[in-house]
């Protein structure tokens, strides 16, 4: 069986996997600019990791007909898996009620009895995250991940869902980034920094370069563009310069950004630790998926040269 490093490392040794890379940070930004409140909800590590902890436990229980979760689940989660305390968990909760990030799903006497649910905003959104990364793992291997999610309609994603959170917060990639990726992770739109960042590499020209140029000329304009502070753009870029992570090729805030070779291959490790999770996941829940709608007697045991051709 292989390791998370021993997959990691082969999929970064893929010929094609900066431009994947590439592609994926694209992906990320449209998901932004598409719906920047439900992206700014998610903006960091922590908040990431929570949210798909929460996804998990809602998954979960709908086989079991409870359409939701509750303030206390929520909380709970979150101090099992060390991602917050109880009161970041409680106020994070909360402030997805309040922006309808997840919606009450019945009349409840007290807020600690109400059970939650993502909107269909996050849904959407949730699906197009693994549509981008399915689509990037058909790109290394020419499969059809992508094409058979879409056409699953509601089959795979109770099944995917709870596997990839397991796998995110079970990964010491995911859950210890190296410096250069988490000077940007710690911080309210990082990750949107991060991808905007390398969304704005020419990869031709980029690859093997050990300071690779950006399109990012202006702190400004690099704010406005994300809808976010330039004071806020600004400090987050200042703490990556500090670590030399990235830097001016000229006058600051007046000339081209370039990114170092390090921030790129941190980038680069934990996009590919993602994928492998995701990868493993949409295996293990398609042929979950595929053997509960077979009749019993096609379930594959390999006793047949029929069951032979049944994908298992």
């Amino acid at each position: 069986m292989q390791t998370e490093t021993s997959k990691i490392e082969r999929m970064l040794a893929h010929p094609a996997f900066d431009h994947v890379v590439h592609q994926l940070a694209s992906g990320f930004l449209e998901v932004q600019q598409a719906a920047p409140r439900l992206a700014s909800q998610f903006s960091t590590q922590q908040r990431w990791l929570l949210s798909h902890a929460a996804l998990s436990r809602y998954f979960r229980g709908l086989p079991a007909g409870r359409p939701g979760l509750s303030r206390r689940e929520f909380v709970e989660d979150a101090l099992a898996h060390r991602l917050a305390s109880r009161n970041t968990a409680q106020a994070f909760f909360a402030e997805s009620l309040k922006y309808g990030i997840v919606l009450p799903t019945k009349a409840a006497a007290s807020s600690a009895s109400l059970l939650a649910a993502p909107a269909p905003a996050v849904l959407w959104a949730l699906s197009e995250w693994y549509l981008a990364h399915l689509a990037a793992l058909d790109a290394l291997d020419d499969g059809d991940r992508a094409a058979r999610l879409q056409a699953s309609g509601s089959e795979i994603m109770p099944r995917l869902q709870p596997a990839v959170s397991d796998g995110l917060l079970a990964s010491e990639v995911i859950r210890a980034p190296v410096p250069d990726y988490a000077v940007f992770a710690s911080v309210d739109e990082g990750g949107t920094l991060m991808d905007r960042l390398i969304a704005g590499l020419d990869i031709a020209s980029a690859r093997g370069e050990e300071r690779a140029v950006t399109n990012v000329t202006s702190v400004s304009a690099l704010a406005r563009s994300l809808n976010l502070s330039r004071t806020h753009a600004g400090r987050t870029l200042a703490a990556a310069i500090a670590l030399g992570s990235l830097g001016w090729t000229g006058a600051a805030g007046r000339s081209p950004l370039w990114l170092s070779r390090n921030f790129r291959i941190g980038y680069a490790y934990m996009q590919a630790a993602k994928l492998a999770i995701i990868g493993g996941a949409f295996d293990k829940a398609v042929g979950l998926a595929e053997s509960d709608t077979l009749p019993s007697a096609l379930v594959c045991d390999g006793s047949s040269a029929e069951q032979n051709r049944l994908p298992c």
